[in-house]
């Protein structure tokens, strides 16, 4: 497999989705404006980013959270010099100094997404992707010691969906800001700033209600839904994209947190194609978030559709039709069978 060209013709978007569903192994090669960037893949997964313009080590990432100090750290790298660069950092701070593994991977994922995420405002300059054999988990040590790097890798396609986006806010905005992978004075990259600094342990309340996700492309229908599950005291995160399903459920997943996911059968697919576009985003929440719990709603049978969901697992409702939706006792009505329903699991 050669991929070579201008991201002027391939966007970033468009390579990721490319290696993703090839499930290549191998490292992409970015210019752009003196700017150098590398991302490697192992099995179409990402599980590395670096950047020129990104420079901060994972030790001062962790010293900049708090989760280490200085004097540990420097201990750290001594121990990983002595024995030649065997390992990387984060797996000797978890083996030799009690750091916890989910605090290290977390730290190592919002850095890799910060890099990925920065390259999609490279709108300019020329990309390589070339095949490996493998990528192993410490090489070129002697030149990046400190290296970011996951065992498990990220999905391209939820970088790929999260970047695009990020670049039409970029596109579309008058204000451009720094990322944290760009000096201020770049003056060509927007900030990605993955964690909202306002929560606070103490601001988290004792009892959480229900979190919930619903789908459905009919504005009316979806805030008649949204409205009435909320006054059963939900916490109900609006969709009418099955992009945007895809990055929220990976978001709230990735906070601790397993929303029930509640699906209009009836829409269309991500390429714009048919209309059974509910059964697609299914499946692609069935195969990537295997434990949370999904509902297909519809206002009309569909055998064949029906007999999926039952296949993989699901759940299927009917709701009323749109103009039924309407009438507050038909609403009342399926929002307080909906609530029971979900309650009871």
């Amino acid at each position: 497999m050669s991929l070579v060209g201008n991201l002027e013709e391939l966007g970033l978007g468009e390579i990721l989705q490319i290696v993703s569903i090839s499930r290549k192994t191998g490292v992409l090669s970015l210019s752009s404006k003196g700017k150098e960037s590398s991302v490697f893949f192992r099995q179409g997964q990402v599980v590395r980013a670096e950047s020129s313009a990104c420079q901060q080590s994972l030790g001062e990432v962790l010293i900049k959270k708090g989760i280490i100090d200085l004097g540990l750290l420097r201990t750290a790298l001594a121990y990983q010099q002595e024995n030649g660069f065997d390992e990387r950092l984060g797996v000797i701070l978890v083996k030799k100094f009690g750091v916890s593994p989910e605090i290290i991977e977390e730290v190592v994922r919002e850095q890799i997404e910060n890099v990925v995420f920065s390259l999609f405002t490279w709108i300019d300059g020329t990309f390589k992707f070339e095949v490996k054999a493998s990528i192993e988990t410490v090489d070129e040590t002697d030149m990046d010691p400190l290296q970011f790097m996951l065992d498990q890798g990220l999905n391209p396609q939820f970088l790929a969906m999260e970047g695009s986006r990020i670049l039409e806010d970029f596109l579309h905005s008058a204000e451009i800001g720094s990322t944290r992978c760009e000096t201020p004075a770049d003056g060509d990259d927007i900030e990605f700033d993955l964690v909202d600094s306002s929560i606070s342990p103490a601001s988290i309340p004792l009892e959480i209600p229900q979190s919930l996700v619903v789908v459905d492309d009919d504005g009316p229908t979806l805030r008649a839904i949204t409205e009435g599950l909320t006054a059963q005291g939900f916490v109900v995160h609006a969709m009418t994209r099955s992009e945007d399903t895809l990055i929220k459920v990976d978001a709230l997943q990735r906070s601790g947190d397993r929303p029930v996911v509640l699906i209009d059968m009836i829409m269309p697919k991500m390429d714009g194609s048919g209309v059974l576009g509910g059964i697609e985003l299914l499946e692609l929440l069935h195969n990537n978030f295997p434990t949370i719990r999904l509902i297909i709603m519809s206002d009309y049978h569909h055998a064949e559709a029906e007999n999926r969901i039952l296949e993989i697992g699901h759940s299927f409702v009917m709701k009323p039709r749109r103009a039924e939706i309407k009438s507050p006792t038909v609403l009342d009505e399926f929002i307080t069978k909906l609530a029971l329903n979900l309650n009871a699991n």
